[in-house]
């Protein structure tokens, strides 16, 4: 006789790992993520894929938590078995980014990017540093209501 875990049938588990470090590890009801070709959600029983990541913010929700993180490329995988792992160049909590100092990278980025001069290779850098420092900002800003979260403990505001 076969018999079926359900819970563990209906989660997906999940692993969010940068060069540094596991930002999350969490078994997740759904997972929203910004990919090429634009946000996808996954939830238990997805197809089998990968996907490029693009700057933006991923959405993992657990029965109890919502995380919002800011990811900055990678990509993602959705394997056999309801197993999701995400391979960031870099993640951030929406409570761990630093408002002023994204602001001021997007301040010296619009400042760079208004010289004339550049390679191609340093219009690159200062392109993306202004991308980067947006999409920090949009994702802090968003959940700036939020208070910081604890695993067990609700995300939002009371």
């Amino acid at each position: 006789m076969i018999t079926f875990n359900l819970k563990t049938l209906n989660y997906l588990h999940f692993n969010l790992v940068t060069p540094e470090k596991t930002v999350l590890s969490e078994e997740l009801v759904s997972l929203t993520c910004p990919t090429s070709l634009g946000q996808i959600t996954i939830l238990s029983g997805h197809v089998p894929l990968v996907a490029n990541l693009v700057h933006g913010e991923l959405h993992a929700r657990t029965e109890k938590d919502d995380h919002f993180i800011y990811v900055a490329g990678g990509f993602v995988e959705v394997k056999e078995g309801n197993k999701v792992v995400v391979l960031a160049d870099a993640a951030e909590h929406h409570y761990d980014i630093d408002i002023s100092q994204a602001e001021a990278a997007k301040i010296q980025a619009e400042k760079d990017m208004a010289e004339e001069r550049f390679s191609s290779e340093q219009y690159a850098k200062v392109s993306t540093a202004l991308q980067t420092s947006l999409s920090k900002l949009r994702v802090a800003r968003k959940h700036a209501h939020r208070r910081n979260t604890v695993s067990g403990q609700s995300g939002y505001s009371e």
